[in-house]
């Protein structure tokens, strides 16, 4: 009898395991917050040059002498970036025949007091460092999941969230003093470090207790509490306008992570793998305590006897790496066909998660929109995904994605009417792409080997993350390219690289109510016994034809 078993027959999806996820939903809304900080401290308010020689210069208009020199001293074409040469010894010689980078500048403070964009000044050609920052944001996303999930597997999934959570707490409470770039950079790493591991070992924490019926909805609990995570944060930040306190706020979340040690348990699952059977044995009986359920240690010790069995029976086998991987070409090319189509998913998730600022829309009601249409997409793949299968979906998704994002674009070129429609249609973009991001980590665990799962799924989701690190440059673009054409540009880059996407996953095979694949060999027939079939059935009616025609 394994764990699985043991699960269901001291109550399955019962009180504690409830409990359990209700816990795991705070670190879940807590990576949603701090994803979506990054929108709100490195948002750009209105701006311009300041002007030379001018003490006490604002953005807004003083006076008639102070509008009188913003118009003289400044480019009527290029006030942000470009000023006209002036001589500091005659304030009125101005010479408007040349125009020089400015060095200072004077925000709208209207709207907020500040931000972390306008106090470092990350404008005109600093406007690479929020980009920059973004992009180290989701390159600690890949650090932090090669580290802890190696650790959770070594050490145990209960102190990988524990050091995690510790970590978000130290990443988060000094960005209400930083005062550089370097800091606000190096601190936002490790946020995405932090981040990106307490959603990974939390979520495993939680499959690992609960029945093998209920991982969807487990699945699509984490999805939706880390979208809620960024919906709050947008009601966060509307009402609190200062970034500093707004970093203060959004930590307050974390301080209760200090008691997590207390009020979480190891997972049995990684204890009976691990042979610490009198510690599963202990956990049980508390899960079945809780669920008012009779737990007999009789099942655990047939579990015990199962995994010696298995590793007396893998020792002598020979240890198979991504070498072997790389030797088989059907796993290579479908392994690459999974990394491309994740790197893809993550440019265009996390592309229109750090572009949101620019659709037109208010910033607050624009976060709020693009966090809230991941929850339509979510619930309906978990009507979806056993029933209508891993490979239609998919495909149907990302098409739909490339094909909304594509079309989006056409508000740029075709004039402010069709505002409301490319809306429309970027949501229908990040609603896609919500749903795509989830299915294409089932077929990737589910069409690996069992012996190279692990390795060769954790590369696939590495070499993912890649996109995630190149979304906020592409973003960018729209800002090196002043015209509709530009503005548009990342919008069709994301549609492009989704069709291209799609049509390269029609090459791999449906996993729906298959078995797993558990050696290279079955990894290389897998999804080919019915193409196989097919070619038989087409070479007996050919035959049977010509027997005909005789």
């Amino acid at each position: 009898m394994d764990s699985e078993v043991v699960i269901s027959s001291i109550g399955g999806f019962g009180r504690y395991q409830k409990i359990q996820l209700a816990i795991f939903s705070v670190p879940w809304i807590g990576g949603g917050l701090q994803l979506a900080l990054a929108i709100f401290i490195l948002r750009v308010p209105a701006f311009r040059c300041a002007i030379p020689g001018w003490e006490n210069d604002t953005y807004k208009v003083q006076s008639d002498t102070h509008a009188w020199y913003i118009n003289h001293s400044l480019p009527s074409d290029n006030r942000k970036c470009k000023v006209y040469q002036f001589n500091y010894s005659d304030f009125n010689d101005w010479n408007s025949s040349k125009e020089v980078n400015c060095h200072a500048w004077v925000y709208d403070k209207s709207s907020v007091p500040s931000t972390a964009a306008s106090d470092l000044n990350f404008v005109c050609h600093r406007t690479v460092f929020i980009s920059t920052i973004n992009m180290l944001l989701m390159a600690g996303v890949f650090v932090g999941s090669l580290f802890f999930g190696t650790f959770s597997d070594q050490k145990g999934r209960k102190l990988s969230l524990y050091l995690a959570l510790l970590l978000s707490i130290v990443t988060v409470l000094p960005l209400y003093f930083v005062g550089s770039f370097e800091a606000l950079a190096t601190l936002r790493f490790f946020a995405g470090s932090s981040g990106a591991s307490i959603f990974m070992v939390a979520f495993i924490l939680a499959i690992e207790i609960v029945p093998h019926s209920h991982r969807s909805l487990v699945g699509l609990f984490s999805h939706i509490a880390f979208a809620t995570g960024q919906i709050a944060m947008a009601g966060i930040a509307y009402l609190i306008r200062d970034w500093h306190l707004l970093c203060l706020a959004a930590s307050l979340i974390f301080l209760p992570f200090f008691l997590y040690w207390f009020i979480i348990d190891e997972s049995p699952r990684w204890l009976i793998s691990n042979s610490k059977f009198e510690e599963a044995k202990d956990i049980f009986e508390k899960i079945a305590k809780r669920n008012k359920a009779v737990f007999t240690p009789s099942s655990l010790q047939q579990s015990q006897e199962t995994t010696s069995q298995i590793t007396d029976q893998t020792k002598p086998t020979q240890k198979v790496s991504l070498f072997h991987l790389f030797k088989s070409r059907i796993l290579l090319i479908r392994c690459a066909i999974i990394s491309f189509n994740w790197m893809v998913v993550n440019m265009v998730f996390f592309g229109l998660l750090f572009g949101v600022g620019e659709l037109g829309l208010n910033i607050y009601f624009s976060t709020f929109l693009f966090a809230a249409v991941e929850f339509p997409a979510y619930i309906f793949l978990y009507f979806t995904l056993d029933r209508w299968g891993r490979k239609p979906l998919y495909c149907s998704l990302i098409l739909l994605c490339g094909v909304a994002c594509a079309s989006s674009s056409f508000v740029y070129v075709w004039g402010k009417d069709l505002f409301g429609l490319t809306i429309f249609l970027a949501l229908i973009g990040k609603f896609s792409v919500s749903g795509a991001s989830t299915v294409i980590s089932n077929i990737a665990s589910e069409l690996l080997p069992t012996v190279i799962r692990n390795t060769a799924f954790g590369l696939c989701s590495c070499l993912g993350r890649l996109g995630g690190m190149s979304a906020p440059y592409i973003t960018l673009l729209s800002n090196y390219i002043p015209t509709k054409f530009g503005k548009s540009l990342p919008l069709i880059l994301f549609g492009v690289a989704a069709l291209i996407a799609g049509f390269l996953s029609l090459a791999l095979p449906e996993t729906l109510g298959e078995n797993l694949p558990d050696t290279i060999e079955d990894g290389e027939k897998f999804g080919r016994k019915e193409k196989d079939n097919a070619t038989k059935e087409n070479i007996a009616i050919i035959t049977f034809k010509k027997y005909e025609s005789m």
